[in-house]
């Protein structure tokens, strides 16, 4: 089952918001390629695609961030949640290694699941702690 984007997963934030329909789509090319039994190209190319722009996209957020206190709830929390899902993949990537088959069912909902509720929970809560950090745009 594929995620289709629509604006009810729009946090408000063009930056975050255009990332997560690339991660939105690298979920859907990594599932449809686990459920027509490519799963060469999945662990081969789809997955490590994949590993890398989520680190790109946590690298993003946990920038925008920084203009937020280090010790508050929301930024421990959404940084331990970035650690969880990063060895979440590495522990993926490493079962695919060792020769276990990766489960196109199991992996695609985890996947969705998380991101779904990343973005419905985690990263709405950062854009609206973002919102009065942001310069006012000068007004015309």
């Amino acid at each position: 089952m594929t995620i289709i984007w629509n604006n009810t997963l729009e946090t408000g934030h063009r930056q975050i918001d255009l990332q997560h329909q690339e991660l939105v789509e690298l979920i859907n090319e990594l599932t449809a390629a686990l459920e027509a039994g490519r799963e060469f190209d999945a662990l081969d190319d789809i997955l490590p695609r994949l590993n890398n722009y989520v680190l790109f996209h946590f690298g993003t957020e946990e920038m925008l961030m920084t203009g937020l206190p280090a010790d508050s709830a929301h930024v421990v929390a959404h940084r331990q949640a970035h650690g969880d899902f990063t060895a979440r993949i590495n522990a993926l990537r490493a079962s695919a290694a060792a020769g276990e088959k990766l489960e196109a069912g199991p992996l695609a909902d985890f996947l969705r699941n998380w991101l779904v509720e990343h973005i419905m929970r985690t990263d709405r809560e950062l854009v609206a702690l973002l919102a009065p950090h942001q310069p006012v745009p000068p007004r015309r």
